[in-house]
């Protein structure tokens, strides 16, 4: 018993000595955009109803510092503020599945491969869903035209450079730290019993060959409120057991975009038919595109 315990606090120390930097850095850009990038500018670019609409959806979501449950009312925001049901999605998806530290960890313990080919995948699903509810969703009008330019065209406030870094280092090195930070403990920590304790065999066997590996995680991680950041290293620790990595790259994108709660929400203020198109969009273009990856010998 003490061996085992003593191989998981190693394993669980690798994975944390191969993340640590990682996730400094990602904090300490994630407090860089919250602190010095107005959320007005962002909310006056989401706000029309098109296609570059749906493209500026998910290039502004794919780096800002949101996890699964954050992403709801900021989401929502744009929503009511006046963004397409197609630009709300989009964002949806792109924001939870890729925040800055989900991409700079995946680069330390994944390799830039996979972290580059996690962030094409998320970028083509929220398009490709954002696409779909263009085509095929009917808009409703959220509020007002005159409430929309007014929520949307509020101008930002000036603040000073020494009060700016402050928000940064505050909101990036203790907001987002009571975010996820436990969640990115028990990661590492769930990362390190899977290593130690995890049949190499059984797990070739059921998840390291084909397309049924990945359709196993997406049922596994659609429900769930999964956290990408925290994710990572129980993806990798899957992986170096001999998961195949697309399985892992699908579960990194549906697990954060797919929890119950934002589930719930979209089915209440958008319909559900919305919420169908969300669900079944994400499963289907998520697998589409990670399994490509493995077709190409790019994962």
């Amino acid at each position: 018993m003490i061996d085992l315990i003593i191989d998981i606090l190693l394993w669980t120390w690798k994975f944390t000595k191969e993340a640590a930097p990682w996730l400094l850095m990602g904090f300490l850009f994630a407090g860089l955009l919250k602190a010095f990038v107005p959320s007005e500018i962002i909310l006056r670019y989401l706000g029309k109803r098109d296609l570059r609409s749906i493209l500026t959806a998910t290039l502004v979501g794919i780096p800002l510092p949101l996890c699964s449950c954050g992403v709801i009312p900021t989401g929502m925001s744009l929503y009511k503020s006046g963004a397409s049901k197609a630009s709300t999605l989009a964002f949806f998806i792109a924001t939870p599945a890729t925040t800055i530290t989900t991409i700079l960890i995946a680069v330390g313990m994944l390799g830039w491969r996979f972290a580059l080919a996690e962030i094409l995948t998320c970028f083509g699903v929220a398009i490709a869903t954002g696409l779909m509810a263009w085509i095929f969703l009917k808009e409703s009008e959220t509020v007002k035209p005159a409430e929309r330019r007014h929520n949307v065209n509020i101008p930002a406030k000036r603040r000073r450079l020494g009060d700016g870094i402050k928000a940064m280092l505050h909101y990036g090195f203790v907001d987002m730290v009571d975010d996820i930070g436990l969640y990115i403990l028990i990661g590492l920590l769930g990362a390190g019993i899977i290593a130690a304790l995890a049949p190499t065999d059984l797990i070739q066997q059921y998840l390291g060959r084909g397309l049924l590996p990945l359709v196993i995680m997406v049922i596994i991680g659609t429900p769930m409120y999964i956290c990408s950041t925290g994710s990572v290293p129980f993806v990798a620790a899957l992986i170096e057991k001999g998961m195949n990595p697309c399985a892992g790259l699908v579960f990194l994108i549906v697990g954060p975009a797919t929890n119950l709660s934002t589930i719930l929400v979209i089915a209440k203020s958008m319909g559900r038919k919305t919420a169908a198109l969300y669900i079944s969009s994400i499963i289907v273009f998520s697998i589409l595109i990670a399994y490509s990856f493995g077709l190409g010998g790019w994962l």
